[in-house]
């Protein structure tokens, strides 16, 4: 999977250091361009953002409602018709976390579940504990089930006993103090069980959102960021990454003056005025120019 692929609206954290501060930064991506992930704008007191050297990213697609975890080569703010955006590059080909890794989170909750699509094998079961990639039932002991089996799991769960449904794979047989138990993969992470997920995480971890510095939005009144709702989005694509390749290659009549690399060109310094000489000045450059005169004269007598 590349950076591109990543789904609009998923949550982005960026971990960086500035100013010797490890910080984690938050924004959201708006959709995938040829060159990378085009996401929201962040700003550090009042300035645009820029890693030009690797940095470590998270995002949650919102796709898949997999985590996925990599190094970017460089996120840099990028100017297009619709804004001021930030664009993050990464060049090696995203996967998703270890689902090994997944944390688990306890249930147990009474559910049924039924067998390979048949209403006739419907079974009362525990729903054991739940992760981004897999869950546990314990079962009863006239449950008939075998590894490669598919079943569809209902459950209630919270205050108002929400109906949860899933459908999983049985990927192993085993015990929870000596009463059978399946373990099962789950393909498809729906909605429900994402916002079910990230409820669990925040009982025992508090609004981990929190913990980080969030990306500021840009102030409207200053540079507006609006998408056009009346195009297609692949023409919305189409559109961005016409004027990021003008960024990227300026155009080769273009009247703009490029400008020296060195920061302390008084070029690049726009509070440096250029006055007119003085009378002192203009003094001293003319005894310069006689006495550079002199010296042509006295060579061109050594000549002769």
């Amino acid at each position: 999977m590349n950076i591109n692929d990543i789904a609009g609206g998923s949550e982005i954290k960026i971990h960086a250091s500035i100013n010797q501060h490890n910080v984690v930064l938050m924004t959201e991506a708006i959709f995938g361009v040829k060159s990378g992930l085009l996401v929201k704008p962040m700003e550090y007191f009042g300035k645009y953002m820029q890693f030009l050297e690797p940095s470590q990213i998270q995002i949650k697609n919102k796709r898949d409602g997999r985590i996925y975890k990599f190094m970017s080569t460089s996120i840099t703010p990028v100017k297009t018709r619709y804004g001021n955006f930030h664009l993050i590059r990464c060049d090696s080909e995203l996967e998703p976390e270890n689902e090994r890794k997944s944390e688990r989170f306890y249930l147990e909750k009474l559910g049924v579940f039924r067998i390979n699509g048949n209403s006739a094998t419907i079974k009362n079961c525990i729903v054991h504990d739940i992760s981004m990639r897999g869950m546990s039932l314990i079962i009863d002991n006239a449950s008939k089930v075998k590894v490669g089996d598919h079943i569809d799991v209902t459950f209630r769960y919270g205050e108002l006993l929400h109906q949860y449904e899933v459908a999983a794979t049985i990927v192993r047989l085993f015990s929870v103090s000596n009463r059978p138990a399946i373990g099962c993969s789950i393909s498809n992470m729906n909605v429900d069980l994402i916002g079910l997920l990230n409820t669990k995480k925040s009982e025992k971890y508090g609004n981990i959102e929190d913990s980080g510095v969030i990306a500021t939005p840009i102030r409207e009144d200053i540079v507006p960021t609006n998408l056009n709702p009346d195009i297609s989005k692949q023409q919305q694509i189409v559109e961005v990454e016409e004027d990021l390749a003008k960024q990227i290659i300026p155009e080769k009549n273009s009247k703009e003056r490029i400008r020296s690399s060195n920061p302390l060109d008084p070029a690049n310094l726009e509070h440096i005025s250029r006055e007119p000489k003085t009378l002192r000045e203009q003094r001293k450059e003319a005894r310069m120019a006689e006495q550079a005169k002199a010296i042509e004269n006295l060579l061109d007598l050594k000549d002769v």
